[in-house]
């Protein structure tokens, strides 16, 4: 996994969102104002992750898996074989186990591309479209697309399945301006667990590189 992961996954949904579209018994606006309030109560979280990149123009597929953990205030951890990102919510720290480096900046400088918002929250950039509903891992799911607003932005659109249990995002698919589509995939989800905050902290060792961002400011 490399940056293209966090940048790719900003669904900011903080309000201003307007649908009158209704599938069944659900509604786009209704489903969005769940899924916020889940996001508002929820503590912590631990989840499996998939992501799956299909590159059009050379017809290749990559695909990444990997755990992620969230605690509430923008704390969250993500670990994959190549790769760890971990934020307490004010530094982050992108670790690069192959060239062994970390990389270290603010959170101020990457709020809108925090992973949870892949999981809980949409933007206003996007007007919501409910498109029924389908099962997926055997659960019942509702099923949203996301229609861009402007034609300035990378993501041409993107698809959202929402647990109708638990009001979490268990899938995103985009397909970016390029018709290069990915696939963000989240099983196993554990809500409101204990999570030590040794999780959320990463400490520099022995010959690692350290790259330092914040210096300057």
């Amino acid at each position: 996994m490399n940056q293209v992961f966090i940048m790719s996954i900003c669904l900011l949904l903080s309000g201003g969102v307007s649908s009158d579209l209704f599938a069944g018994s659900r509604s786009a606006k209704e489903i969005v104002k769940r899924v916020q309030k889940k996001y508002s109560e929820l503590k912590t979280l631990q989840a499996d992750f998939e992501q799956i990149f299909v590159w059009d123009l050379a017809d290749e597929t990559q695909t990444v898996k990997g755990k992620i953990y969230v605690n509430h205030g923008n704390k969250y951890r993500i670990d994959t074989d190549t790769q760890s990102i971990v934020t307490d919510g004010t530094t982050v720290w992108t670790y690069s186990k192959d060239r062994d480096q970390v990389i270290i900046d603010t959170v101020a400088k990457s709020e809108d591309t925090l992973p949870t918002n892949l999981l809980f929250r949409y933007s206003e950039d996007y007007k919501p479209i409910f498109r029924g509903e389908e099962l997926l891992d055997g659960r019942k799911s509702y099923v949203i697309y996301l229609e861009p607003k402007g034609e300035d932005g990378l993501i041409q659109s993107m698809t959202l399945w929402v647990d109708a249990s638990s009001w979490l995002t268990t899938k995103v698919e985009q397909i970016d301006i390029n018709e290069n589509i990915s696939t963000y995939i989240v099983r196993n989800v554990q809500e409101d667990i204990e999570l030590p905050p040794s999780l959320f902290k990463f400490s520099p060792t022995g010959d690692m590189e350290v790259v330092d961002l914040r210096t300057g400011e």
